[in-house]
């Protein structure tokens, strides 16, 4: 990872395309923000470059405007490649080494988390947005509730949910699962985050500059196009013009799937971290997001793989794989302009994203079932 985002860096910054216009935007509004300016009033860089994110986000970008763009840029791109890094650790641990006590089995299933996510991960560093970000605090959270260390847990997924509030439907498993004093903790630090920018604004100040992330919000799908969300992928193919229908109609759908999953399984640990998985997969259907975001659907495809590997049913591998395509292949470097355009018009990889989550829940279940039969069926 250091050596490809090394030499990713290098052509981007050789061939004067090392933009990370996100990050710009981040790192723009947090100057003004500091400097007592409003932060939701200017698109920073391109036209729709509009700040989108709750303030007390400018709070963690506070150190990068003490420096030039360009070091503040490389800083950025240090702590993604740490993120990931960290992020594909505690992957580790949570599916392999924890649950299944396997060290060293599965470690070579490490380099299907890159091969997964390559395309966008070029597009994150590329763009410099935060989503690897997300991706650490996420699998850290994981393994503070694997381990038992609630703490870990509501500080890794407060720190999460503050920076993209997206993210929000990964909590509703705590909820199934009663984990009342991780929903208690996560509340007093939202309290927290909410306050904070009170040090930079009077209590008055504090109600306005909410009030202006909350008009930020609402006005995000007015400029912003996702192919891959529900919204778009239910106008484009039923003509439904619904802002959120689809997406919640869907999303019950998901918890009804994962609900009874869990029930078959007890309500186990396993099945909590499984369906935490999932909606965490499927945050980049439910709201209007870019496609960069499709890698936080990387444990729930190396998830798919660990099932796959136990089935041991090449037809199934076979669909896969044509699944897998347009998370690996979307690119313009890769295919032609005009393919990558048709490909991102007709949402192929929200629909991917989507069978993905069922294809999940199908080879689980049928993993579930053949570990369930008796030996002398199962020989």
């Amino acid at each position: 990872m250091l050596l490809f985002v090394t030499l990713l860096i290098f052509v981007e910054k050789l061939n004067g395309k090392f933009y990370t216009n996100d990050f710009e935007v981040y790192y723009l509004a947090a100057k003004d923000y500091f400097e007592g300016k409003n932060p939701y009033l200017l698109a920073y860089g391109e036209d729709t470059g509009f700040f989108k994110y709750p303030p007390t986000t400018l709070y963690f970008f506070y150190f990068t405007t003490k420096v030039s763009f360009f070091t503040a840029q490389i800083i950025h791109s240090i702590l993604l490649l740490v993120a990931f890094v960290f992020g594909v650790y505690y992957l580790r641990k949570i599916l392999f080494e924890e649950r299944l006590n396997q060290d060293k089995k599965y470690n070579w299933m490490l380099y299907t988390a890159f091969f997964f996510t390559v395309i966008q991960l070029v597009r994150e560093f590329h763009i410099g947005n935060i989503n690897l970000f997300l991706f650490f605090f996420f699998t850290l959270g994981l393994y503070g509730i694997l381990k038992n260390k609630l703490w870990m847990t509501i500080f890794a997924w407060a720190l999460m949910v503050i920076l993209k509030p997206i993210v929000v439907i990964v909590f509703i498993p705590l909820f199934l699962f009663k984990k009342w004093r991780i929903i208690a903790g996560l509340a007093l630090l939202g309290v927290f985050f909410f306050i904070l920018p009170i040090v930079n604004n009077s209590l008055n100040g504090l109600l306005e500059i909410w009030r202006f992330w909350f008009i930020a919000v609402s006005k995000h799908g007015s400029y912003i196009i996702s192919q891959y969300s529900l919204t778009y992928l239910a106008n484009y193919y039923f003509g439904i013009h619904s802002t959120w229908l689809p997406s919640i109609l869907v999303l019950l759908i998901v918890l009804t799937f994962g609900y009874f999953y869990s029930k078959r399984q007890m309500f186990s640990i396993d099945s909590f971290i499984e369906f935490s998985i999932v909606l965490m997969a499927f945050t980049p259907n439910f709201f209007v997001t870019d496609t960069e975001h499709f890698l936080l659907s990387m444990p729930l495809l190396i998830l798919i793989v660990y099932y796959l590997l136990k089935l041991k049913n090449w037809m199934l591998w076979v669909f896969f794989s044509i699944i897998l395509m347009p998370f690996t292949l979307r690119s313009n470097d890769l295919m032609s302009a005009s393919l990558s355009d048709f490909i991102a018009e007709i949402g192929l990889l929200g629909i991917v994203n989507l069978t993905a989550i069922f294809f999940f829940y199908f080879v689980s279940f049928k993993v579930n079932k053949m570990e369930n039969l008796p030996e002398t069926t199962k020989l």
